[in-house]
């Protein structure tokens, strides 16, 4: 059996690009176990610390599903091991349902920051991240294989998103200074990492439909020569 190195590259880039929020989420939780000397953190607000639950919920499910994930767009382990893709695809909805329920809690609950576009950012997330959970088990309960994968690609994109935001964000910061955090910048960061993410899914999926079109036509014209 030949190694296709091809097929672990989109997936070891997810990998990769899900170890900044896991980086981020593990100095929360350090600034958490240090008390009210994290809370002068923003990264560790003082409201964490009267309700702590939801936050490493939050945590702990993200980081699982941004470790986890990559495996599932990894072909030839789904070929080979069907039933390993189906029990970690259960683990990674749970995951997702954990990190984005508890999203929706604590942008409701928490004292707000970021203004407007944050908080309709942070709901516009959750329910592309949800939305495209129900989708796309609803599409493998009904055997629609190609449709199942679309949407958890999306759901997917929605999870990475933070991760996006942070890539662009914090060399910003280090370039222009903590003066260009405002509301509006907050807003608008949340907004663009969940936008790119989705342009370039749904890009991906449009090239790829091309390309097995493509393939199609070539073996039907063959065939027919």
């Amino acid at each position: 059996m030949r190694f296709n190195c091809r097929a672990y590259v989109a997936p070891a880039l997810l990998f990769l690009l899900g170890t900044i929020t896991v980086a981020f989420g593990a100095l929360q939780m350090s600034l958490l176990q240090q008390g009210d000397v994290g809370a002068q953190s923003e990264m560790a607000s003082a409201h964490y610390f009267s309700m702590p639950i939801p936050i490493i919920v939050h945590i702990i499910a993200g980081s699982l599903f941004n470790l986890l994930v990559p495996l599932q767009f990894v072909a030839p382990l789904r070929a080979r091991f069907p039933r390993v893709h189906r029990y970690l695809g259960g683990c990674l909805a749970l995951c997702a349902l954990a990190f984005g329920l508890s999203a929706l809690w604590m942008n409701g609950v928490y004292p707000q920051y970021g203004g407007a576009a944050k908080f309709w950012g942070i709901i516009a997330h959750c329910c592309v991240l949800l939305g495209s959970l129900a989708l796309a088990l609803m599409a493998i309960r009904k055997k629609q294989v190609a449709r199942h994968r679309a949407w958890m690609m999306r759901m997917t994109a929605a999870a990475l998103s933070p991760a996006t935001q942070r890539l662009f964000f914090i060399p910003a910061v280090v370039v222009f200074g903590e003066n260009i955090v405002t509301d509006v910048v907050i807003g608008g960061v949340i907004w663009f990492g969940l936008i790119v993410n989705l342009v370039f899914v749904e890009w991906w999926l449009f090239r790829s439909a091309a390309t097995e079109q493509k393939l199609y036509r070539g073996t039907i014209a063959s065939e027919l020569s």
